[in-house]
């Protein structure tokens, strides 16, 4: 039963990362509270840095049931389930990619469950959600902030004036080579995948119009939360400090250009795991398993 009409419900503030403040949360709808958490790119089994984001954002998830009502609350955390990563471990094991990442996904739902972490109440897979992609790069095309260059699709941050807006990031603070991806063909350093050709022996989605391909990484959650909450604005966005820049900003920035309208009306995010002061992480190989711990 909802508590919409409660007059105890108890105040909730979280730290907006958008605003950086304290704010007193306060729901669009209180009988259906959306949240939208970044999951994991599946290739490899979790580690404790992984796992930080699904236990932080369950703690959220019961706390708001709690308060509103078990029926009242939507989550959704997705997996990632095409990238560059996965199709590079793909190959180094000799299996295609969706071997890998059905058992991955297992593996990782076998670790939440040992951990407790409640099931959300969607789990989208990026390769469930290609017509909805494609159809997001499609309107900023149409609407003139992103191009197409020999296969490949681009958002053009320089047309859309509030790009940066969350990490707070410049164009001349951009870390090129590292969380952003030299190019000649972009029109400006910043400038991120939409879609990108596949060669005949990757994994790739026929389209007509731009050429047989795969998304970027950004455009997936843009699509996954555009379908699943039906291209509203949705309460709360979250996932883990790293993720700010660029993945954030870009997520904002396309479905800002695409919908008209804000992504989430509150920002939050977990700190990162850190061994010996570096963030943990499989590229750097300090990392500990969830199973292992």
């Amino acid at each position: 039963m909802s508590t919409w009409f409660n007059q105890s419900i108890m105040s909730i503030k979280i730290y907006n990362s958008m605003s950086r403040d304290l704010e007193e949360f306060v729901p669009q709808n209180p009988e259906n509270i959306t949240m939208y958490v970044c999951g994991p790119t599946v290739y490899d089994t979790p580690h404790l840095g992984n796992a930080r984001p699904a236990v932080v954002f369950d703690v959220l998830f019961r706390l708001l049931r709690h308060t509103y009502g078990v029926n009242s609350v939507e989550y959704a955390r997705n997996f990632t389930d095409i990238d560059d990563k996965i199709m590079a471990r793909a190959l180094e094991n000799g299996e295609d990619i969706y071997s890998l990442t059905e058992r991955t996904i297992a593996d990782y739902h076998s670790i939440m469950t040992n951990l407790s972490v409640l099931t959300p109440t969607h789990e989208p897979r990026a390769t469930q959600y290609m017509t909805s992609i494609k159809g997001a790069v499609a309107e900023l095309l149409l609407f003139g902030h992103a191009y197409s260059v020999d296969g490949h699709v681009l958002f053009d941050i320089n047309s859309y004036p509030s790009h940066g807006i969350l990490s707070g990031h410049k164009q001349e603070d951009l870390d090129a080579g590292h969380r952003v991806a030299v190019a000649d063909y972009k029109r400006s350093a910043g400038d991120f995948i939409l879609w990108k050709p596949s060669s005949d022996d990757q994994p790739g989605w026929d389209w007509a119009t731009v050429g047989r391909g795969r998304p970027g990484w950004h455009i997936e959650c843009s699509a996954m939360i555009g379908e699943i909450f039906v291209y509203q604005t949705i309460d709360i966005h979250g996932g883990g400090a790293d993720l700010r820049f660029p993945h954030h900003d870009c997520e904002i920035s396309q479905y800002g250009a695409c919908n008209q309208r804000p992504l989430a009306n509150y920002w939050m995010h977990n700190a990162m795991v850190l061994v010996d002061g570096l963030k943990m992480a499989k590229s750097t190989d300090n990392f500990i398993t969830v199973r292992n711990e």
